[in-house]
């Protein structure tokens, strides 16, 4: 089994505030995308490694390509065009593919590895967690239109693993703008994925209370 990780760091990270994107700041001594760069590479299933970054960003980025051996590709204007151009870059021979965003840099090799052979027995699979909240519905956002029972609800997370046909086929057709991530995207084509219980750590960093976290738990980890 050959694993391919398309790791998209093209975001603009508006909503973080800080005066580049959050992708690029140091955390624990190293820019946030290249501790999904480590995890992956702790794997000798992955065989490929893509960073999709801004186009302006490529350049700067040859170091790590020549220290880790991997690709790097400019990005485009939505995540989705990010995650097109990534998967140009992948080889004939792989057997998987994962999309992971580089603002995740909590996941570890185990939480990739389960995904893996999730979506190698069922086509597709993605890391998530259930809700540890009540969860409400509302169509006004303003009040309640209903209660939703917690335990069927999941947040996805990343990476979202495929089988090599099923996302390129994914991929090949019109994206709709409603679509909010990969396995929404595979959804659409008949393919349901597979849910694996991942990791609360594995979050993405968003706000700067994020990224403090992130900070401590690498930490905690001996990072």
């Amino acid at each position: 089994m050959k694993l391919a990780a398309v790791i998209v760091a093209g975001g603009s990270g508006k909503r973080f505030g800080a005066a580049k994107p959050k992708q690029f700041l140091i955390l624990n001594k190293k820019p946030v995308f290249e501790w999904s760069i480590k995890a992956f590479k702790k794997l000798k299933e992955c065989s490929d490694i893509i960073l999709v970054v801004p186009q302006d960003s490529v350049g700067k980025m040859l170091k790590y390509k020549k220290q880790y051996g991997i690709e790097v590709v400019a990005g485009g204007k939505e995540r989705f065009d990010s995650v097109k151009n990534g998967l140009k870059a992948v080889g004939k021979d792989i057997d998987l593919i994962a999309v992971h965003d580089a603002a995740r840099p909590l996941i570890t090799p185990e939480i990739i590895k389960n995904v893996m052979k999730a979506a190698y027995e069922n086509g597709a699979a993605i890391a998530a967690v259930n809700s540890k909240d009540s969860v409400k519905f509302s169509k006004s956002g303003t009040r309640i239109t209903k209660s939703m029972d917690r335990k069927n609800i999941w947040y996805a997370q990343t990476p979202q693993i495929f089988k090599k046909g099923i996302i390129e086929k994914a991929y090949a057709g019109r994206i709709s703008a409603s679509t909010t991530d990969d396995a929404q995207l595979v959804e659409k084509k008949g393919v349901k994925a597979t849910l694996v219980f991942a990791s609360y750590e594995n979050f993405k960093i968003t706000e700067q209370t994020d990224f403090l976290l992130a900070q401590a738990i690498l930490k905690k980890r001996g990072a």
